[in-house]
């Protein structure tokens, strides 16, 4: 098992290594989105989205489907915490995978009607407390950022898995954001959070 375990992760890692090149070819305004110090992260990134998808037993069109959204999650927890930006190319993955999705479920009226909610209460829910931070605090509390991953996130997951998803993210989120905000009195980023949820609740609907 562990010389099975070992090949898996060198295979992984050649892997994401040939995928490293192209995507550090991503630029957003002129701006590399990744930059040459970021290689190793990328292919420890990819080798941990291929390790997972690789025990979960489903097809292989879903298990590629499923290491393209585990790595849009990784990047965006890396450039939301580090930046505070989460880039509107992922969301836009994203729902080509809800999509995709959709396809291989066979567009049944209900899968879709799922989707539709789960895209509802995943950008409509984040927007309404958006709409209140700014009306009570006269600011905004979630960025455009999160809610537009959310309302992707919600095509892929459905209703109950995106509100499994929020409960996840919530709870240590605001336990966080108390914490640091006595501490350091900064904001706190809300997508890191919700991807590592997202992530979770996805994987285990998987199974």
């Amino acid at each position: 098992m562990l010389i099975h375990y070992l090949l898996l992760i060198s295979a992984s890692v050649m892997l994401s290594k040939l995928s490293v090149r192209p995507l550090r070819a991503l630029s957003y305004t002129d701006t590399p989105l990744f930059y040459d110090d970021m290689g190793c992260m990328l292919s420890v990134l990819l080798s941990v989205s291929f390790t997972v998808s690789f025990y979960v037993k489903t097809d292989i069109i879903s298990k590629i489907l499923m290491v393209i959204l585990l790595f849009c999650l990784c990047c965006i927890t890396y450039t939301d915490s580090q930046a505070g930006y989460i880039y509107d190319r992922f969301h836009i993955v994203i729902l080509l995978i809800g999509i995709a999705q959709l396809f291989i479920k066979g567009f049944s009226i209900t899968d879709i009607q799922d989707s539709i909610s789960g895209c509802i209460i995943g950008g409509g829910f984040l927007q309404l407390m958006n709409c209140l931070s700014i009306l009570i605090f006269k600011k905004e509390g979630i960025g455009g950022g999160d809610v537009k991953l959310c309302f992707a996130c919600g095509l892929v997951l459905g209703l109950k898995g995106m509100i499994s998803a929020f409960i996840f993210a919530f709870f240590p989120a605001a336990l966080y954001a108390f914490i640091s905000g006595a501490v350091r009195g900064r904001e706190v980023a809300l997508g890191p959070f919700l991807c590592v949820s997202i992530a979770a609740v996805y994987c285990i609907g998987m199974l």
